[in-house]
């Protein structure tokens, strides 16, 4: 289980690093930048929780399923393909916003099930609090979307 949440951290990581990239491009206005900034230091919450979470006794962690490593690895390398892909372009705001969407509604499945994966108690709510947190931000998303739409 300690590699799936080093995977896991990994991911939060990049994550946190695909914002922060989004956020630099001259096409982004202020309101997305600001937004992208916001949803970067949540990545960055999570990846430090996760490794809070590596911190427990292995007992209170339970044997990741062969088919959960895989799909956190898979995850893992589709967001760094996505980091590599916007290190070549300046997104603008309705892609990162798409972007973002994509990944949040990924890593909240991913999260929802971490939650059951874990006998502590403490830990299953930690990854459900993660993943009402990526609904949040896609929800945020989806409403910014609306507003630039709108206007």
């Amino acid at each position: 289980m300690k590699k799936h949440l080093n995977i896991c951290i990994q991911i939060e990581e990049t994550v946190g690093r695909i914002y922060r990239k989004m956020a630099t491009s001259e096409r982004i206005t202020p309101r997305v930048r600001q937004a992208l900034q916001v949803l970067a230091n949540d990545e960055d919450d999570h990846a430090s929780q996760l490794r809070f979470a590596g911190r427990f006794p292995e007992n209170s962690l339970v044997t990741s399923p062969p088919k959960a490593d895989q799909r956190a690895q898979e995850l893992l390398t589709q967001a760094k393909h996505i980091l590599a892909k916007i290190d070549q372009i300046e997104v603008d705001d309705q892609q990162a916003i798409s972007i973002g969407v994509e990944l949040e509604k990924k890593f909240s499945e991913v999260h929802i099930a971490n939650s059951f994966e874990f006998k502590e108690q403490s830990l299953k709510e930690m990854f459900a609090a993660m993943a009402r947190g990526d609904d949040e931000h896609c929800q945020r998303l989806l409403e910014l979307q609306q507003e630039l739409l709108s206007s």
